[in-house]
């Protein structure tokens, strides 16, 4: 029974020993070998520490190719730990990466958006303040010519005035003439609608034509007409010099105005170039997070895959460890088998041996 029982041991562990592996360190070495050359000497009569020897050297063989075995596998844990350190940093540190310049990119593109929207309003402002400004400058423009045009309108009436306390000297002095009179008066009417003084003119355009529908006329009459053309001139002067006054008022109005919409335009001017500024860097922004984004995917991807590559192999280098291990295990015990099994037989031919060498003495 034992020997039925050893059979079979000896066959798994031959079939054992002759697994294709790359870590299997038997190279000539086998146990149908070593059972036949101990049969062989079994059956020669060899002694027993010849015998013995041969399962010695199997046993040391054994020893020595596990002694290697442990060595190379300490080499390799050291290598599994020492991977499986560097590419879980890598790993990490490609996910710190990839997860600083996503929440980097996001926040560089919401900002692009705020930042073109204020682009947009400061665009629109900034046209709505150049039309302002143009409207302005429009309206100041048609009032200064317009200011011009009544101005002359006023140099033209204070010309008449002028002309017409010529004439009625000339008419005192008896070298004028009524005619005159009635044509400088129709002067007088056409500058009094231009500058909108008909009224201020009307008593001495009354007096006008009172003084050439009468034949007599004294020097009292003359000189009360004098006076009214004297008093005009000075109510003309007066109100030329508050249409001139109201004239600056407003253009000083219009100065102020055209400075502030200025201010506007170059506050508007200058938030622009900021904005444009700003974009330019969010778009860099953009571009570079987005780079380094997809470069650290690409190291994550790789060394992830390399991390999994590296504790597949690691996990075979294990594996193979513990499979050669264990046969090198079921090989020395089938020697220690083998010792026992030659001893008890070496033990049995000697008691069979004393047994005859009694009988032939008996005999």
């Amino acid at each position: 029974m034992r020997t039925v029982l050893l059979v079979v041991l000896l066959l798994s562990v031959a079939s054992a020993v002759t697994f294709k592996n790359k870590l299997d360190y038997s190279k000539k070495r086998s146990l149908t070998s070593v059972m036949a050359e101990v049969e062989a000497k079994i059956q020669t009569k060899a002694p027993l520490d010849a015998i013995l020897n041969v399962l010695r050297d199997f046993r040391d063989s054994v020893n020595f190719e596990q002694v290697n075995h442990d060595e190379i596998y300490q080499t390799q844990v050291r290598e599994c730990e020492s991977e499986d350190e560097f590419r879980s940093k890598e790993v990490q540190d490609a996910k710190n990466i990839l997860r600083d310049s996503t929440a980097q990119l996001n926040v560089c593109q919401t900002s692009k958006i705020r930042a073109t929207n204020q682009q947009e309003v400061n665009q629109h402002q900034t046209f709505t303040a150049e039309k302002h400004l143009n409207m302005v400058l429009t309206a100041a423009e048609q009032e200064a010519s317009y200011f011009k045009k009544r101005g002359r309108d006023y140099e033209d009436a204070l010309h008449a005035i002028d002309e017409a306390s010529d004439i009625l000297a000339a008419i005192q002095s008896g070298s004028g003439s009524f005619v005159e009179i009635s044509r400088v008066a129709k002067v007088m009417l056409q500058t009094s609608f231009n500058i909108k003084e008909t009224i201020r003119f009307a008593p001495i355009l009354y007096s006008f034509s009172q003084l050439a529908s009468s034949k007599d006329f004294d020097e009292t009459s003359l000189e009360r007409v004098a006076q009214l053309l004297d008093t005009l001139k000075q109510n003309i002067h007066e109100a030329y010099n508050d249409y001139a006054q109201s004239n600056a008022s407003s253009i000083a109005a219009f100065n102020d105005q055209k400075e502030r919409i200025g201010q506007t335009l170059a506050r508007l001017d200058a938030q622009a170039e900021r904005l444009q500024s700003k974009l330019d860097h969010l778009v860099q922004c953009i571009g570079t997070n987005s780079a380094i984004a997809q470069q650290a995917s690409g190291k994550l991807q790789r060394n992830q895959q390399l991390w999994d590559q590296a504790t597949a192999l690691c996990a075979t280098f294990q594996n193979e460890y513990n499979f050669a291990t264990q046969a090198r295990r079921n090989e020395l015990q089938l020697v220690t088998q083998l010792e026992e099994m030659v001893e008890d037989r070496f033990g049995q031919v000697e008691d069979e041996n004393h047994e005859r060498k009694l009988r032939i003495s008996q005999n």
